[in-house]
């Protein structure tokens, strides 16, 4: 069902990129979301989940849990530290490992993502914005081609 409301219509593409890009990702045995954290943490050296929560633009509860998936995996190490909030996490070997591997997965989606905007914009209607999130969630979750319509 069509809505004019860029919102709800970010979200509808939001989570159709999640799929599509979990799906590329199946064979590097990660999900987006945690490959996120793993860049974020590569990027920033390490961090706290308050640190950590505002570069991913995510609230510490979901960072909290999924820190733990991420050091259950043997991803990332936690730093001692006297006071649990200022517990630091960081990549571990493993980590920067499974960021190295996976990487090739994740631009391959990115290049998806990038034409699908690009085609999507290079047509566009009377709302670009709106052709571009149609078109983006429309993209196959196994990031093959977009089907014409009509």
């Amino acid at each position: 069902m069509f809505t004019d409301c860029y919102c709800t219509q970010l979200r509808r593409a939001a989570r159709a990129l999640t799929v599509m890009y979990d799906a590329v990702l199946t064979e590097d045995d990660i999900r987006v979301t945690q490959l996120a954290l793993l860049r974020a943490l590569d990027r920033m050296g390490s961090a706290t989940v308050q640190e950590l929560s505002e570069e991913v633009a995510l609230d510490k509860g979901t960072i909290s849990r999924n820190a733990k998936v991420l050091r259950a995996e043997g991803w990332v190490i936690f730093e001692p530290a006297k006071d649990m909030r200022l517990k630091r996490m960081a990549l571990s070997s493993k980590g920067t490992a499974k960021l190295n591997s996976a990487t090739l997965s994740w631009q391959k989606a990115q290049a998806k993502v990038r034409e699908a905007a690009q085609a999507a914009l290079s047509s566009a209607g009377d709302d670009p914005l709106l052709d571009t999130l149609r078109t983006l969630k429309r993209l196959p979750a196994d990031g093959s081609p977009i089907e014409p319509t009509d």
